[in-house]
């Protein structure tokens, strides 16, 4: 969503298929007839398809082995052929690029109740540097937390977690 409260982005699972991930655009001649939607990517359990690139590019999911460790990191190279790694920072997941030296793209924030600090909705925090690769960002976000929160069998399934 936006400050605003426009939907951009919605994640759909069908039972027993892949997880779709569409953006919404608007267009200013098309006002009259609502805003349109496009796939911009798909997950399963072993890969990733970008779809919204002239042809389609597929990551496979490495480095997301059962183990114990929940935190682990997950490295997978990008359509740019460059490393990215989505990472556990103080709590939170941070996706870099690899290079010479990491370059954070985008951080997720959880959600506040508001106890002790303001509320919040959860998002999806886009840096500068990841400003050109939003709908890349959002689809690997989607299925790094596909695979890492909602499939752990120790981990509660709750879709406002995303």
């Amino acid at each position: 969503m936006t400050p605003d409260g426009i939907v951009i982005y919605q994640v759909n699972t069908a039972l027993g298929q892949a997880t779709t991930i569409s953006r919404f655009e608007n267009h200013p001649g098309l006002m009259s007839t609502g805003r349109v939607s496009c796939v911009i990517g798909e997950v399963d359990s072993s890969r990733l398809r970008l779809l919204d690139s002239e042809s389609p590019i597929e990551i496979v999911i490495s480095g997301a082995e059962e183990t114990e460790d929940v935190d682990r990191p997950w490295t997978f190279h990008g359509p740019d052929d460059k490393p990215y790694t989505w990472q556990i920072m103080f709590r939170s997941p941070v996706l870099f690029v690899s290079g010479n030296a990491s370059i954070p793209l985008a951080r997720y924030r959880r959600a506040k109740l508001g106890i002790i600090s303001r509320s919040r909705r959860a998002f999806l925090e886009i840096f500068p540097a990841g400003i050109n690769v939003i709908d890349f960002i959002v689809v690997t976000f989607v299925s790094y937390a596909k695979h890492h929160w909602l499939d752990e069998p120790h981990h509660e399934s709750n879709p406002s977690v995303i």
